[in-house]
């Protein structure tokens, strides 16, 4: 395969949603103009920067190119729809593709209709910079049918209605938003530079500007001083925003992020796995009738099984959580070892096996002595691969 005819490679930032992971993305911004969160490390030293409409625009001529020439060697007969697989595969394999081709065959192969925009907070970008992007996305890639961005709430709070609705109109469809907590106390410490009436008042204009709204939320993020004040505002927040999805991410500190300096000197004591949990089910107890889904798709949540709709499977929720929390601590703590450690990804594959508990039991008892009786800080200590 002969790569495309420039040495320029489509400017890609450091991370998206993990519901994005088929998507192509497009670096509208680069880093986070607030970077002060303390549990995030992601852009840390680095300075928020905005990009030229021309530049974005050129990154969207270079994917169209690219997207061009794997169908055409793909031998797809038109300018929509996915590729074969098969090709696409072999295009991933060709050791003198480019990056950018492989991540183009991928996302073509799946159907090559859903684009989201980096870094941390692209609706910080002014309508005459991000709503030309918008329209040559639309004209270059017929096929897109979904685009997404972060946003903070603060930044949504600053749109007046009919900015949003001009983004609604040039193709934007859905919004992430980092709510994290509904506590203003939780909010403070975390130094998150917005207060729970902002996460309403931000997320109810996205909604009735029309867009799809992805409410993010962090279970453990109050540690142990605030757990309980964290889950009981989460949800009222939550119960006022009433967006169509709830996504939660269960928190961990990150080596470099200032909670990693808190947690050091003694100022954050994190939750035990199974306080996390607790505290997850008493959030969606707080959530009963709500209309939105929640959703558990990011790795550092113990219970991906924790996924339903906050209405009909409100009582599936809470049994799934109680089944885990109303095990004996010998099996909780075995599972919790057997899951961090990558041998079981669900609770009832775990408690399915015969021999689970009775074989992960003793390290768990070993890794909980490691940590002075913190299976969490034992793990921390034992699992080399394990950052809490």
């Amino acid at each position: 395969m002969t790569p495309v005819s420039t040495t320029r490679e489509v400017e890609l930032g450091p991370i998206r949603p993990p519901s994005e992971a088929a998507s192509l993305l497009l670096r509208v911004t680069r880093n986070c103009p607030w970077n002060d969160c303390a549990f995030c490390a992601v852009y840390k030293g680095e300075k928020f920067g905005r990009r030229d409409v021309e530049e974005i625009i050129a990154d969207v001529d270079l994917l169209a190119e690219i997207a061009g020439r794997i169908r055409s060697r793909a031998g797809a007969r038109s300018e929509g729809g996915p590729i074969d697989p098969a090709a696409a595969l072999a295009i991933v394999r060709d050791p003198i593709a480019t990056d950018d081709e492989r991540r183009m065959a991928l996302w073509l192969a799946r159907g090559g209709e859903h684009v989201f925009l980096q870094d941390a907070d692209s609706l910080v970008l002014p309508l005459e910079r991000i709503v030309p992007v918008l329209e040559r996305l639309k004209e270059r890639f017929p096929s897109v049918d979904r685009v997404t961005s972060y946003a903070r709430s603060r930044t949504l709070c600053a749109r007046s209605p009919e900015h949003l609705a001009a983004l609604k109109r040039a193709g934007l469809t859905r919004i992430h938003v980092g709510v994290e907590s509904g506590s203003d106390e939780v909010l403070a410490l975390i130094r998150k530079g917005c207060r729970a009436e902002h996460h309403v008042e931000g997320c109810r204009r996205a909604l009735d500007a029309g867009f799809e709204v992805c409410c993010y939320v962090m279970p453990g993020l109050g540690g142990r001083a605030l757990t309980a004040v964290h889950a009981q505002e989460t949800s009222t927040v939550l119960r006022a925003i009433d967006p169509q999805h709830v996504r939660l991410r269960t928190l961990w500190v990150d080596p470099g992020s200032p909670l990693a300096g808190m947690r050091r000197d003694g100022q954050f004591e994190m939750l035990e796995e199974h306080e996390v949990v607790a505290e997850i089910r008493d959030m969606l107890r707080g959530l009963r009738g709500a209309r939105g889904a929640v959703i558990s798709d990011h790795e550092r949540n113990l219970l991906p099984e924790l996924e339903g709709r906050l209405t009909e499977d409100a009582d599936a929720l809470n049994a799934a959580a109680t089944r885990f929390l109303d095990l004996e601590p010998r099996a909780r703590d075995a599972f919790v070892v057997a899951r961090r450690s990558g041998y079981f990804l669900e609770l009832e594959a775990f408690l399915a096996a015969p021999d689970a508990v009775a074989e992960f039991a003793p390290l768990a008892e070993r890794l909980k002595a490691l940590g002075d009786g913190s299976l969490l800080r034992g793990m921390e200590l034992g699992l080399r691969f394990r950052h809490i």
